[in-house]
């Protein structure tokens, strides 16, 4: 996830700052070695190439949130959780796990 704001991962969670505006990041039922990193914009070395005679534009300021795995097939949650003043953790609540195939528009109530 590209962003301007601050990003400092710690395993399976992760705080953007913006301004003194924070907004919590986690990876629920994490599966064994995801972790949250903090990355740079910029191109891959594998990334398709651009076409002939363009560049990439800068992203000052940027900064990319990612999730690192080992090589494999995954399923992941990932739950965004804005930190809202006058609000306490227990204001937050985790939706339950609803495989794809069950998902209503109130099966995560």
């Amino acid at each position: 996830m590209h962003t301007n704001a601050t990003i400092d991962p710690e395993g399976t969670l992760a705080t953007l700052d913006i301004g003194g505006k924070k907004l919590q990041v986690e990876i629920l039922n994490a599966p064994n070695g995801a972790t949250f990193a903090k990355t740079d914009p910029v191109r891959y070395s594998d990334d398709p190439a651009l076409p002939t005679g363009q560049t990439d534009q800068q992203n000052p300021g940027v900064s990319v949130l990612t999730i690192d795995l080992p090589a494999g097939k995954y399923s992941l949650q990932v739950l965004f959780s804005p930190q809202w003043d006058g609000m306490k953790s227990s204001d937050f609540v985790k939706p339950a796990a609803v495989a794809l195939s069950g998902w209503t528009v109130d099966s995560h109530n």
